[in-house]
């Protein structure tokens, strides 16, 4: 019998929890910006880190779609704001809190959150805290005041992958990787190049199974596998296959638009944009068995330059 997330009369955790094995997709949370949106206008949409100011109507009746769209897919789809009350006023000054998986992944053992720069998302860890703790997520880990960290990729069970990226600080990532090390056996952190293109880690590298990814090798400038013993620089596509991952690379314009931030369902099914992959990509995954789910998205919705990955924080996989 599946579990289930949350209790209605109570809005608390009653089931597991945990996204670093790739199994079925069972529960998301998602945030729909009701409130938030309407501070976004054209004088402030780059303060925010979007693409330009959303028609706002369109924007929500997206986001709206969207979650539905999960639940035809058999998904638990839970609101951000109905599991938030010590917080609201925090959360509706927070227009990107809608890109909720930007602010964490959660583990077995927890979640990890990140610490959201400066310039229209600091504070936002606090929001979604609220959230998981009303759920019964513990925090496995969260950073400090001053620390720049958002975001990293569960490969596996044992992998973490930490991209630095324009929103990371070095300093701040080696605080947290002897935390990280804790519940993993391996980080592979990977120095890449400083644009927003690749804002966040997901924007280079993607699982599709336990064999299979789509990556854009041509952003993965150093990389490096650290265990607690040890840290050797690598070749992360030649260590990726020794390890039996197959990667394909995507091209600069898939990378463009959102290639690899993609939602996997269950190993070889992804949930992604009707634009992102080009045919060439989509024969190459459909001769390897790979079923993809495409969602058609108003251009509202893109005004916030983020991918459906960014709209969906993972909270459980089963079987």
């Amino acid at each position: 019998m599946d579990i289930h997330l949350t209790d209605v009369k109570t809005n608390r955790f009653i089931g597991q929890y945990g996204t670093e094995k790739l199994g079925k997709l069972k529960s998301v949370m998602i945030h729909t910006p009701k409130t938030s949106l309407n501070i976004i206008n054209k004088n402030n949409y780059k303060y925010y880190l979007f693409n330009k100011s959303p028609n706002y109507h369109k924007f929500i009746n997206e986001h709206i779609r969207y979650s539905q769209f999960l639940k035809s897919l058999g998904i638990e789809v839970l609101e951000l704001s109905s599991l938030v009350s010590e917080n609201i006023d925090l959360m509706n000054k927070h227009p990107n809190l809608t890109y909720l998986h930007d602010v964490g992944v959660v583990n077995t053992n927890g979640a990890i959150l990140s610490k959201m720069c400066p310039g229209g998302r600091e504070h936002e860890d606090i929001v979604l805290k609220e959230a998981l703790t009303n759920l019964g997520i513990p925090i496995f880990h969260e950073f400090n005041t001053g620390d720049n960290f958002e975001g990293c990729l569960m490969l596996s069970p044992d992998t973490l992958l930490i991209a630095n990226t324009e929103r990371h600080t070095e300093a701040s990532i080696m605080k947290g990787i002897p935390k990280f090390l804790e519940i993993f056996k391996k980080v592979i952190y990977v120095k890449i190049p400083k644009l927003r293109r690749y804002m966040h880690p997901d924007m280079i590298y993607n699982r599709i199974s336990d064999t299979l990814a789509l990556a854009y090798i041509p952003a993965f400038l150093k990389t490096f596998l650290i265990t607690k013993d040890a840290k050797i620089q690598i070749d992360f596509k030649t260590y990726m296959a020794n390890n039996g991952v197959e990667i394909i690379n995507i091209t600069n314009r898939e990378q463009l638009y959102w290639g690899t931030s993609f939602i996997p369902l269950e190993p070889n099914v992804i949930i992604h944009y009707d634009f992102s992959l080009t045919t060439k990509t989509q024969k190459m995954l459909h001769d390897r068995s790979v079923k993809i789910i495409k969602f058609h998205p108003d251009d509202a919705l893109l005004a916030g330059g983020g991918s459906l990955r960014c709209l969906t924080l993972r909270l459980y996989r089963g079987n």
